[in-house]
């Protein structure tokens, strides 16, 4: 009774819609096609419910998908011919295949970073190899790996007021033992590189866990991939669409073609 909808004035209101797809730009087919996809329009194949044909000239096996998206050679040099890429996937599990992957392509010296805390009851109650390999959403891995020239993705608000929140995308500049520097794709060249240090991170009880996992790490996952749901709102200059398992809707499917 609180919405917009149940006011008295909402009657007399003109409602305006969204016409033009601004991302599809000229290519009047793609956008037309953009359109029956989100409107549930396009027919099912071979009379099988809930299943889209994808054109065939937009598909591709994964090696040529990387390619297209990133180039064979990446590094802090040519940091602004890559940052405004990406590969969607549906699922966390896929983009840390693919994040892996392109960090294999970044020019440089990897440095791994492992930590975890948990209680000493939940350590003795399951083997640490499984603890390590669990990855809840919003919790960064057990062993991270970095680069300088690599793209990541903060999971925590840590300063709203210089737009470190998350979802923010940085580029990594220097790397420590317990921090490392990093700036804001996108943001101002002249603006200082930030400081990330390590902090303690707790999954959420939503989580499918029988256990609530600690870790201190760093909060950050690394984004050459990422998912369909972060990268709604976002626009980038060049885009992949990873889609080794469904994804969960249609609306979904849609946001990632919109991309």
């Amino acid at each position: 009774m609180s919405s917009i909808k149940e006011n008295g004035l909402w009657s007399v209101m003109e409602r305006f819609n969204l016409v033009q797809n601004m991302r599809a730009g000229n290519d009047a087919d793609f956008a037309s096609w953009l359109l029956r996809l989100g409107n549930g329009q396009l027919p099912a194949v071979d009379g099988v419910p809930d299943t889209v044909q994808i054109p065939r000239e937009m598909v591709c096996d994964v090696a040529d998908l990387i390619d297209f998206v990133y180039p064979q050679h990446m590094s802090l040099a040519n940091v602004e011919e890559f940052a405004r890429r990406v590969i969607v996937c549906p699922t966390n599990e896929e983009c840390g295949d693919v994040n892996g992957d392109v960090l294999e392509r970044v020019d440089g010296r990897e440095m791994t970073y492992t930590m975890m805390a948990n209680e000493a009851d939940e350590v003795a109650n399951f083997p640490t190899e499984f603890l390590n390999a669990l990855v809840p959403d919003g919790l960064p891995p057990f062993r991270l790996k970095l680069k300088v020239g690599c793209i990541v993705m903060l999971l925590r608000n840590l300063d709203p007021r210089r737009r470190l929140c998350n979802g923010t995308r940085l580029v990594v500049t220097e790397l420590r033992t317990h921090n490392f520097k990093a700036k804001i794709l996108g943001g101002d060249p002249q603006d200082e590189d930030i400081v990330l240090p390590k902090i303690l991170l707790t999954s959420s009880a939503e989580d499918d866990l029988p256990i609530l996992l600690r870790r201190l790490q760093f909060p950050v996952r690394l984004s050459f991939a990422m998912t369909i749901n972060k990268s709604q709102g976002q626009t980038f200059d060049r885009v992949g669409l990873l889609l080794t398992s469904p994804p969960f809707t249609h609306g979904q499917l849609y946001v990632a073609f919109s991309r």
